[in-house]
């Protein structure tokens, strides 16, 4: 009876532990802040406290340079079409087997304010139609797949300003069995879009150093 006791204690301990809610709010203005909520605690991650930081920059002046180490060639940021792609891949891995899930995610605050300025006029009308397309296409499906009380975003277009700003606060929360369900139901189609994406810009890359590497034809 002890071990079975033991048994029961420990499942009931990790019942416990993942109806617990926990989430994250990232506040950008001029600097990053993100808290951590584990139930009822909040804890602030980021910018760590000022004891901490000196702390870490004596140490790392003590330390011997290091060498620099060799850079990966990095993959090009993905398009427009490939974003796409990728949010309708996770709705629809999402949609189709954690609608319940994903409704107990709740997503509080969601405030966004972005004002394009700078550059080329335009560059810009290019980069505010995108951002447009990216919002009109994300919220609708965001909307009808978490729990979003109160969404607030806002794209802004400015010719007259010197650069661009972006202003908002994303609060993230839910239950930890609801996000382990949802990590394992994203690991295959997100990892299936990443290995297409990959191999697309590699035979893209291949191609254009063969291409390169061609001498060009003098006329006879």
């Amino acid at each position: 009876m002890t071990a079975l006791n033991i048994i029961g204690g420990i499942l009931v301990f990790f019942l416990l532990v993942s109806l617990l809610r926990v989430g994250v709010v990232v506040t950008y203005a001029q600097t990053l802040r993100v808290r951590l909520r584990i139930g009822v605690l909040q804890l602030t991650v980021w910018p760590r406290a000022r004891k901490q930081a000196a702390q870490s920059a004596q140490t790392e002046d003590a330390k011997p340079q290091a060498k620099p180490k060799t850079k990966r060639r990095a993959l090009p940021k993905p398009g427009l079409d490939e974003l796409l792609t990728l949010i309708d891949t996770a709705f629809n891995a999402l949609g189709a087997t954690l609608r319940r899930a994903c409704k107990r995610v709740c997503v509080d605050p969601l405030e966004l304010t972005v004002v394009f300025g700078g550059g080329d006029p335009a560059r810009l009308a290019m980069l505010y139609g995108m951002a447009n397309t990216l919002m009109f296409s994300l919220m609708p499906r965001a909307e009808e797949t978490f729990h979003i009380p109160d969404p607030s975003l806002h794209l802004r277009l400015d010719f007259e300003r010197e650069n661009s700003e972006a202003t908002g606060t994303l609060g993230l929360s839910a239950r930890i069995c609801d996000l382990l369900a949802i990590a394992l139901t994203l690991i295959v189609p997100m990892g299936k879009w990443y290995l297409r994406f990959r191999r697309t810009h590699r035979h893209a890359q291949a191609a254009s150093a063969q291409a390169a590497q061609i001498p060009e034809q003098q006329p006879a």
